[in-house]
């Protein structure tokens, strides 16, 4: 499970429930514990999400990326798929001036 916050100004409107949004944020996920997600950005795609054609509209363009500074702590191992690979990754608070 997640937990996402975002910071929303007085006056804006509210996302509605199943809008697919685009989403920046910082993630901390400590172990044994939900993903905790600090939102920078928050894109909802326009249309009715209740409409049955609403994800028709909606872009082949979700990528997901993740950007991290830290020590690589395992060789890559592949995946059953041999061409996915995973590594354990330690990383630290990033804060910039």
């Amino acid at each position: 499970p997640m937990e996402i916050r975002h910071y929303s100004p007085p006056g804006d409107g509210l996302v509605r429930d199943d809008t697919i949004v685009r989403l920046m944020g910082r993630i901390f996920a400590p172990p044994s514990s939900k993903i905790l997600m600090d939102i920078m950005s928050l894109t909802p795609y326009p249309g009715n999400p209740t409409s049955d054609h609403y994800e028709e509209n909606v872009p082949d363009d979700m990528l997901v990326a993740v950007w991290a500074v830290g020590a690589f702590l395992n060789n890559a191992e592949y995946c059953d798929d041999s061409k996915t690979h995973t590594f354990n990754l330690a990383v630290s608070d990033y804060v910039r001036d």
